[in-house]
């Protein structure tokens, strides 16, 4: 246990921190992301197929929904 132990604490040195990884942990003011300003137009070509997106993932897992739950529900009967 102490080999283990000795191990882990020379591990340590070879760990990138969590400090080096995120940053800094300073508190800072709101972040400002820079962007083009979008017009109305492709507002609306963007929301359109963000639901026409949403909608075909909605579907998908509906019928991959039924699918399981048929499933499970002939092995249900079949062994009942």
């Amino acid at each position: 246990m102490i080999t283990s132990l000795k191990n882990n604490r020379n591990l340590l040195s070879k760990r990138k921190s969590l400090k080096d990884s995120m940053g800094s942990f300073e508190k800072r003011g709101p972040v400002i992301f820079k962007t083009k300003n979008a017009s109305p137009v492709v507002l609306k070509r963007l929301r359109t197929r963000l639901k026409e997106e949403n909608r075909r993932v909605n579907i998908k897992q509906i019928v991959a929904l039924s699918l399981f739950l048929i499933l499970l529900v002939s092995v249900f009967y079949y062994y009942l």
